[in-house]
């Protein structure tokens, strides 16, 4: 009897161990290691051929790092170095695509994806990940509240109403993703998730406290640019000191110069973050290229970092391209076929016009469809133009939108490169929203930026 008393509590003893060694597991930030990413295409998945694209994310962003052919049903794409954070796989273009953690710290060198779906996202597995598994509970339960926000927000329910309920189910989805890091301790994405609101979220000067900022990984999520936006939201102080959105970048910088990848990352998103602000507003406010000047000029360019960092020449060819596109400034030259396979060399146009304009949109934009053939019926009259418009579509099909040229009759300069807002033009000028315009002069200078084709035609009429 006292022998299995002895034997029953050893089993009790190693049990509670086990159970304490799994609780007590933690994240071990900037993990890389060499990994083989491979896949394969189930049975469901017709027309097993093309290739298929591998991305690394940074941010909200994109970037392709490496590209394999399907051979049979499968593929695999060379060994590499990776740092642990969120990947892409895209199945013949970037829009067919599902996102993906690769931790080194969990896999024994190699990942594979299982494929039954020809929607990618809408039906895979990783068997061989804990990371994936938790990504994939917490994405079924953020797509059950996303679609629910869509209701909300198309409801007839008051603006505070909808504010309201929206919080609550923005808190209830964080408390969700709490639950999975306390239940499966120790992965990144449980991390990442944990740490999606401030824990001193009303202190400005603690509002970071709970972020490591040299963790490299951290840069390879939505989490800073989620946590950036909030704080510089709520932290701004505008309304009662003209510097509040300096100083606020000033807070975040000190966190971020603990590491220089996060640093530039940082840097790059608040500039881009600002940019595209002052090009979506319906009106003009300088506060938004002040903003991306004091970056450029301080942290990027100048000496804000001090001896802490030297931003990269990536970094600064970056910065060069924001202020290439303000007024004053000479954007970048192009040379693509239009429409009717002429070519189109911009500064060859500008020396030929008074003005060029530049107006980016595309088929599938409302507003877009909404403005422009009203305004194309204006152009089509003026018979005396000192001007002329090239507009660049971000249309995906070509058979849409040399429809959509056609029948609304858009007689003017047309371009598309059919990659969306991933067209080499786009990316070149920063393209976030359609309509956007820009207005050249003869030197290829920007001269003007109109919010709207009204505002644009006002332009050139008072510009004869």
């Amino acid at each position: 009897m006292n022998r299995y008393l002895v034997f029953l509590f050893i089993v009790v003893l190693s049990s509670f161990s086990n159970a304490q060694n799994t609780t007590s597991k933690e994240y071990v930030a900037n993990v890389d290691g060499i990994v083989t990413v491979k896949g394969v295409l189930g049975e469901a998945v017709k027309g097993k051929s093309g290739q298929v694209f591998l991305y690394e994310m940074l941010g909200n962003d994109e970037f392709l790092i490496d590209s394999a052919k399907i051979t049979g049903n499968s593929f695999i794409f060379s060994p590499r170095k990776f740092m642990t954070g969120l990947y892409k796989l895209g199945y013949n273009n970037v829009n067919n695509a599902l996102d993906f953690v690769i931790n080194p710290g969990e896999l024994d060198g190699e990942i594979e994806i299982l494929i039954n779906n020809y929607r990618i996202n809408n039906g895979y597995a990783i068997d061989n990940s804990l990371e994936n598994k938790v990504k994939q509970i917490y994405d079924k339960q953020e797509q059950a509240i996303t679609s629910k926000i869509k209701l909300i927000r198309k409801s007839q329910k008051t603006r505070d109403q909808k504010l309201r309920e929206i919080t609550l189910l923005q808190d209830e989805l964080f408390q969700f993703g709490l639950s999975l890091n306390t239940q499966y301790p120790g992965t990144y994405f449980g991390m990442i998730l944990s740490h999606m609101q401030s824990s001193n979220k009303n202190t400005s000067h603690m509002y970071f406290n709970d972020i490591d900022f040299s963790d490299e990984s951290i840069i390879r999520s939505k989490l800073l640019p989620t946590r950036i936006q909030i704080f510089i939201q709520r932290f701004n102080n505008y309304a009662t000191n003209e510097y509040g959105f300096h100083d606020a970048v000033d807070i975040i910088m000190s966190y971020a110069l603990k590491n220089d990848k996060v640093a530039e990352f940082c840097m790059y998103n608040m500039l881009d973050g600002f940019y595209n602000t002052g090009q979506s507003q319906t009106k003009d406010d300088p506060i938004w290229i002040n903003l991306c000047n004091y970056i450029i000029d301080e942290y990027i360019l100048g000496e804000g970092c001090g001896d802490e960092l030297e931003p990269s020449d990536l970094l600064k060819e970056r910065a060069s391209q924001y202020k290439q596109l303000q007024v004053g400034n000479i954007p970048p030259n192009f040379s693509v076929s239009d429409v009717n396979n002429q070519n189109i060399d911009l500064y060859k146009v500008c020396k030929k016009n008074k003005y060029t304009v530049l107006m980016f949109w595309a088929s599938h934009c409302q507003h877009c469809m909404a403005e422009l053939p009203g305004f194309a019926n204006w152009y089509n009259q003026n018979t005396n133009k000192e001007f002329e418009i090239i507009a660049i579509s971000l249309d995906a099909q070509k058979s849409k939108w040399e429809k959509t040229v056609r029948d609304k009759n858009f007689n003017w300069v047309n371009i598309c490169q059919f990659k969306v807002y991933k067209s080499p033009i786009c990316l070149d000028y920063k393209i976030k929203k359609t309509p956007t315009i820009f207005v050249l002069n003869n030197k290829m200078e920007i001269v003007y930026k109109p919010k709207s084709t009204n505002q644009l035609r006002s332009f050139l009429l008072s510009s004869k």
